[in-house]
């Protein structure tokens, strides 16, 4: 594997790992703040919740977290072009006419 597909890799990796956690803190906040209670975790609260919230919470999570991962990882796409661009041929310069 090549050292820029590894770079990418870790790169992809660790932006995922964030992106997850902004996410899941946003949607336990949000829920925490629509509901007045914390956001499902465990089994049991899962058991006891109804079938309703269960769903909605469910579908607003992955939602969430969904956009939340693609947002940022096209962001670290550009970044890492942006930064491999420059590393190669130095930082652009802009011609002023």
């Amino acid at each position: 594997m090549p050292t820029k597909d590894l770079a990418w890799t870790a790169t992809s990796a660790l932006t995922m790992v964030a992106a997850g956690f902004v996410a899941n803190k946003i949607v336990s906040t949000g829920w925490r703040a629509v509901t007045g209670r914390a956001a499902p975790k465990d089994q049991d609260e899962l058991l006891t919740a109804g079938l309703a919230e269960v769903v909605v919470f469910a579908v607003v999570s992955g939602a969430l977290v969904s956009l939340t991962r693609e947002l940022a990882l096209r962001q670290a796409a550009v970044w890492y072009d942006r930064s491999a661009v420059s590393a190669r041929f130095g930082p652009r310069t802009t011609i002023e006419a």
